[in-house]
């Protein structure tokens, strides 16, 4: 009999359901979707690789990019990947996914552009300068910044040259 009681007393109130308007306030550290800024990232996968239930992937359908897909509707909002990110190119916004039926909404699609190396043209993705500054804890100098849009090749090859015309000097 009791069981009539509840039900009685839940029909009187009435609905209980919030609309997608009528948000509750969001507690104090809550993660959220993602945030990505293209011009950070690096392509280097790390975020895909921690992202367990695969949100973040990688694609590479152009030759001049590298296309950075989030979906939210697959994300736990663990916040590994920010975690994880070198580059910091990643953030948690703080605030829930939209609710719609519309799942494009929830996808989120970026594409980082190579870059063609100083010396050679081959295509990079060099780190970006304010990157390298909080990693060096330092300013940059002008033979980092040099070096810095230069392949893995031609920085090789710089450096085997200065180290040959340092022997060479001190053969003189």
């Amino acid at each position: 009999m009791r069981i009539l009681a509840i039900l009685s007393r839940n029909s009187v109130r009435g609905s209980r359901t919030r609309s997608p308007e009528d948000r509750v306030p969001y507690p104090a550290g809550f993660r959220g979707t993602l945030a990505h800024d293209p011009a950070r990232c690096t392509g280097c996968r790390t975020c895909a690789y921690v992202c367990s239930p695969g949100a973040i992937t990688f694609g590479e359908a152009d030759p001049r990019c590298i296309e950075w897909a989030y979906f939210a509707g697959q994300c736990t909002f663990c916040g590994r990947c920010v975690e994880y990110c070198p580059t910091q190119a990643i953030c948690l916004k703080g605030e829930s996914p939209v609710v719609t039926g519309d799942q494009s909404r929830h996808r989120l699609v970026h594409q980082v552009f190579y870059k063609p190396c100083a010396r050679c043209g081959q295509l990079i993705l060099p780190v970006p300068e304010p990157v390298l500054a909080r990693l060096y804890n330092e300013q940059l100098s002008a033979e980092m910044v040099t070096h810095h849009g230069l392949c893995e090749k031609c920085r090789r090859k710089l450096a085997s040259q200065r180290l040959k015309d340092a022997a060479m000097g001190a053969n003189r």
